[in-house]
C-alpha cells in the first residue's frame, strides 16, 4: 500500500503539471497574505515549479556536501534576483532559460550521475536567480515586496528540502527508476514548451 502510494506520487508528478497555466500575475490572493503568495506564486507556473522540482530531485541523488550547496544556493539566489526585479526589468529570456533548465535537469536527473560541486551550486543559482526575477517581476503594487520575496524563498527551501528527503529515503531499486522516469518526463515537458515556443 505504501509502495503503491510512493510510485503513485512520483511518477504522477509530470502528467498533473500540465494542466497548470504557464504563468499567473502576483496579484493579491483572495484570503492569502502576501508572504504566503509568494509561497504560491511560482507553483502556478510550470517554467518556475518544474525545473524546481527537478532540481530538488537532482539534490538528493548528491553527496551530502552537495544537496546541502544546492539547498542554499537556490533560495538566497531567488530572494536576491526577486529585489533586483524591483528595479530592472524582466528579461524576455528569462522564461526560455527556465524552460532549458527544466529540459536540463529532468536529463540530469533521468541519468542519476554525480555531479561536482561548483557545477551544482552554478545551475542551482542559475535557476534561482532566474526564477526569482520571474516572480519577483510581476509583482504588483497591492503586494508587499517584503513579505512576497521571503515566501518566496521559504518554498524554493521548502521543495528543495522536500526532494532531497524524498530521493534519499528511497531504498527499493524500483522507486529510484521512478525518479529517473520523472526527471525524463519533466525534460520531456521541457523540450515539448521549447519546441511549441519557437
Amino acid at each position: 500500500m505504501k509502495m503503491n502510494r510512493t510510485l503513485s506520487i512520483v511518477c504522477g508528478i509530470g502528467p498533473v503539471f500540465l494542466i497548470f497555466p504557464s504563468s499567473a500575475l502576483a496579484h493579491p490572493m483572495k484570503g492569502v497574505g502576501d508572504f504566503y503568495a509568494g509561497m504560491l506564486h511560482p507553483m502556478t507556473s510550470v517554467e518556475c515549479v518544474l525545473p524546481i522540482i527537478a532540481l530538488s530531485l537532482l539534490a538528493g541523488q548528491q553527496n551530502r556536501r552537495t544537496a546541502i550547496a544546492i539547498l542554499l544556493s537556490f533560495p538566497i539566489a531567488s530572494a536576491l534576483a526577486a529585489l533586483l526585479a524591483l528595479v530592472l526589468p524582466v528579461s524576455p529570456f528569462v522564461a526560455v532559460i527556465n524552460t532549458s533548465a527544466m529540459a536540463v535537469l529532468g536529463i540530469l536527473v533521468a541519468l542519476n550521475r554525480s555531479l561536482p560541486l561548483e557545477i551544482s551550486v552554478i545551475l542551482s543559482a542559475v535557476l534561482g536567480l532566474t526564477v526569482g526575477w520571474a516572480n519577483g517581476g510581476e509583482l504588483s503594487s497591492d503586494t508587499s515586496a517584503y513579505r512576497f520575496i521571503p515566501g518566496l524563498a521559504v518554498v524554493g527551501l521548502l521543495l528543495i528540502s522536500y526532494g532531497i528527503g524524498l530521493v534519499r529515503s528511497l531504498d527499493m531499486p524500483w522507486a529510484k527508476t521512478a525518479v529517473r522516469v520523472t526527471g525524463s518526463w519533466i525534460a520531456a515537458i521541457g523540450i515539448l514548451v521549447l519546441s511549441l515556443n519557437k
